[in-house]
C-alpha cells in the first residue's frame, strides 16, 4: 500500500507466490487496507504459482463510471496459473433468492478472450459459514471482446458450482434459480479463510490468463436489503448505497411543455434527469419512436435532446432515466402541433370538443378502471402488464364476441350476442351474459370441455347497450369481459357522442362523475357518498366524506372546455402514476399511492 498526499489511498501491491519446494505452504498476500470493504488476495492453482498486480488505476479508455477502473494485470510465468481476487463480504447473510440483481463491466487489454469471473459464496446448512461457492464467467455467457467496454448481467446468467451442486456443472452450467430450487435456504455468507462473499477473480479459471491484462468496473449488487454500488476509482472504491423506490432519478425541464401548443415545423424534444447516485442512461420516445438524441451534463445530471419536423397532430413522449444502481424512472406527457396556439388537445380553440380524442381517453380510462378495480377484462384477456385487485384466472379467455366494442348497430336488425370462450387448464363450468345488467338466456354450442360458443339473438330498440360476459372453470375461477355498442339509425351515433358531433351530456358526465368518485376512493379514502365501500378496494387509512365535482356541462347541455379538460388531465396522468409510476410532471407523487416498484 502507498500512500499519497491530500489523504489518497492506492491499493497497489505486487502479490507473489512463489512455489520452490511442495513442502512449501502457499500464503496468500493479504491487501494492507480496506477500501469500502474490499480486500485483495492472490492464491496459486495447484501446485504451480505465478505472479499477479491489483491496481486501482486511471481508464484505460473510457470506463463506464466515472474515469478509473480496478485493473488486474496476470504474467506469463508458469502459464499464468494464478488466481487474483478482489472480494467483499458485507452481502453476506442476504438469501440467494433475494439477489435481484448483479452486474459489472469488463474490458481486456491483452491475453485470451477471458475476462473477470464474479462469484458468490453460499450457506447451505444455516452455520453462517460457507459451503460452495456459485461462478459467473463472461466468456461461458457471450463473446469477450478486446478493447471495449462489456457489460454482463450476471443474476440472469449461467452459472456453476465449485462443488457440482443444484445441477450447475462447470461443462454445464444453469442459472440460480436452478440453485436455489435446489437449497431455497441458501444464504450468501464468508469462507472460513475470511476470503470471500462476493468476489472478483481472474485467472486458474480455464486458459487464455498467461500475459493477461484487463480491468472491472461499476459493480451493482442489489437486494431488498442490500444495494450498493461500488464504482471504482483510481483513488479507490466510491460506494454508493441506496435502494427503494424514493429514491432515484427524477426529471426537469420537459420539453415541449406537458399538454402545451407548439406551431409545426422544427420542435426541440428534450429532458433532463438528475440523482445523486449518478444518472446512467436517458433515453425518449416520440409516439412510441425512440428517438436518437445528443447528451450533455455530467454523472448526476443529463440533457438528452432531440430535433424533430413536425406536422399538426397530437403527440405523446415517454422518456426513462436509470441511474447507477440500475434504477428507472419514467415520464410521459403529451402536446399538441398546431397552427392556432389555443388548440387543446380534447378541444380546439373555439370550444368545439375533439370528438376521435375525447372518446379514447374515455374508452381507456373506462377499461383501466374496471379492469383495475374489479379484474373486468377489455377484450376477454388476461392483462398481467396492468395491475389489479381482483382475482382474475389467467386461464381462461374470450377469444371472440358480438357485436364488436363500441359497434354501432342498426335498430332494424336483429342483434347476436355471443361470446367464444377458451379455457387452457380446467373444463368449463358456465358461461353467463347478461345485457344491460340482465341475465340473458343463451344457447351453448361446445367443440369440447374447454371450448364454448355462447349466444342470443335479441331486437333491440335504439339505445346504448352494455354486456358482461362471466367465465368460471371446474375449480370455481372465473374471468368476466364487459364491452358496450349502440343501435341507432344514424350510424356515426356513439355512446358518448351525437351523429352531429354534439356530446352526450348527461353519459359524459355520469362516465367521469364514476370516474372520478371511484379514483377518489381508490387512492385516497374518499368516500362519494360518505359511507365506507368495503365491496369496493381502496389504499386508504384513512376516510373523508364526499368531495365536489366540477361542472363537466352547463344546463343546456353545452360543454365546459376548461373543466372538462382539467378532469381528462388529472384522471389520465393520476392513472398512468397509479399503475405504473410514470410521473406526469418528472417529480415523484408520494401523495398518490403507485403499485409501481
Amino acid at each position: 500500500m502507498r500512500q499519497r498526499s491530500g489523504r489518497r489511498l492506492w491499493l497497489s501491491f505486487w502479490m507473489v507466490v512463489l512455489l520452490v519446494a511442495s513442502a512449501v505452504p502457499v500464503m496468500p498476500v493479504v491487501a494492507q487496507e480496506d477500501l469500502a470493504g474490499w480486500r485483495g488476495y492472490v492464491d496459486a492453482c495447484g501446485s504451480d504459482g505465478g505472479y499477479a498486480e491489483q491496481d486501482f488505476v486511471a481508464g484505460p479508455a473510457l470506463p463506464p463510471h466515472g474515469s478509473g477502473s480496478f485493473q488486474i494485470s496476470i504474467a506469463t510465468v508458469n502459464e499464468g496459473r494464478i488466481w487474483s481476487q478482489l472480494v467483499q463480504p458485507s452481502v453476506a447473510g442476504v438469501a440467494l433468492v433475494n439477489v435481484d440483481e448483479l452486474r459489472y463491466w469488463t474490458f481486456v487489454t491483452r491475453g485470451g478472450p477471458v475476462a473477470p469471473h464474479l462469484f458468490l459464496d453460499v450457506d447451505l446448512d444455516d452455520d453462517g459459514v460457507a459451503d460452495d461457492r456459485l461462478i459467473y464467467q463472461p466468456e461461458l455467457n457471450g463473446s469477450v471482446e478486446f478493447l471495449t467496454w462489456q457489460e454482463w448481467e450476471a443474476t440472469s446468467g449461467r452459472w456453476w458450482s465449485q462443488r457440482g451442486l443444484g445441477g450447475l456443472l462447470r461443462e454445464a452450467p444453469g442459472p440460480l434459480s436452478r440453485y436455489v430450487a435446489a437449497f431455497p435456504g441458501a444464504r450468501l455468507a464468508v469462507p472460513e479463510n475470511g476470503q470471500g462473499g462476493l468476489g472478483i477473480g481472474a485467472g486458474c479459471l480455464g486458459s487464455g490468463w498467461a500475459g493477461w491484462s484487463g480491468a472491472v468496473d461499476a459493480l451493482l449488487f442489489r437486494s431488498p436489503t442490500l444495494t450498493v454500488f461500488w464504482n471504482f476509482e483510481a483513488t479507490g472504491v466510491v460506494a454508493t448505497r441506496g435502494g427503494g423506490v424514493t429514491e432515484g432519478p427524477i426529471f426537469r425541464d420537459l420539453t415541449p411543455q406537458p399538454w402545451s401548443t407548439v406551431s409545426p415545423g422544427n420542435v426541440r424534444i428534450a429532458v433532463t434527469a438528475e440523482t445523486p447516485s449518478g444518472v446512467r442512461s436517458v433515453r425518449i420516445w416520440l409516439n412510441d419512436r425512440e428517438l436518437a438524441v445528443s447528451e450533455t451534463g455530467d454523472r448526476t445530471r443529463k440533457t438528452v435532446s432531440a430535433q424533430q419536423t413536425l406536422q399538426p397532430g397530437f403527440f405523446v413522449v415517454r422518456a426513462t432515466a436509470s441511474d447507477e444502481f440500475g434504477r428507472t424512472f419514467t415520464a410521459q406527457w403529451q402536446f399538441v402541433v398546431s397552427t392556432n396556439a389555443n388548440d387543446g388537445w380534447w378541444f380546439t380553440a373555439d370550444g368545439t370538443p375533439r370528438r376521435a380524442q375525447i372518446e379514447a381517453s374515455l374508452r381507456a380510462l373506462s377499461e383501466a378502471f374496471r379492469w383495475h378495480f374489479f379484474g373486468i377484462s377489455w377484450d376477454g384477456a388476461y392483462h398481467p402488464e396492468m395491475p389489479t385487485h381482483a382475482d382474475v384466472a389467467s386461464t381462461l379467455r374470450f377469444v371472440t364476441r358480438s357485436p364488436m366494442h363500441f359497434a354501432t348497430l342498426p335498430p332494424t336488425d336483429p342483434v347476436m350476442i355471443s361470446v367464444e370462450v377458451v379455457s387452457t387448464d380446467r373444463p368449463l363450468a358456465s358461461v353467463e351474459l347478461r345485457l344491460n345488467g340482465q341475465p340473458l338466456p343463451v344457447e351453448l354450442s361446445r367443440d369440447d370441455d374447454r371450448h364454448w360458443l355462447v349466444f342470443a339473438t335479441r331486437t333491440l330498440a335504439p339505445g346504448t347497450y352494455g354486456v358482461t360476459a362471466t367465465a368460471r372453470d371446474a375449480d370455481g375461477r372465473s374471468l368476466t369481459m364487459a364491452w358496450g355498442f349502440v343501435v341507432s339509425s344514424n350510424p356515426t351515433d356513439s355512446p358518448w357522442f351525437n351523429p352531429d358531433g354534439t356530446m352526450k351530456a348527461d353519459v359524459v358526465a355520469r362516465t367521469l362523475r364514476t370516474l372520478v368518485e371511484g379514483f377518489n376512493w381508490h387512492a385516497r379514502g374518499v368516500s362519494w357518498d360518505g359511507q365506507l365501500h368495503p365491496e369496493f378496494p381502496t389504499h386508504a387509512t384513512t376516510f373523508s366524506g364526499p368531495a365536489p365535482l366540477r361542472q363537466w356541462f352547463d344546463d343546456r347541455g353545452r360543454p365546459n372546455a376548461v373543466a372538462l379538460t382539467q378532469t381528462l388531465k388529472e384522471l389520465e396522468s393520476e392513472f398512468r402514476w397509479h399503475f405504473w409510476g410514470i410521473t406526469w410532471d418528472g417529480q415523484r407523487h408520494p401523495e398518490i399511492p403507485t403499485h409501481a416498484s
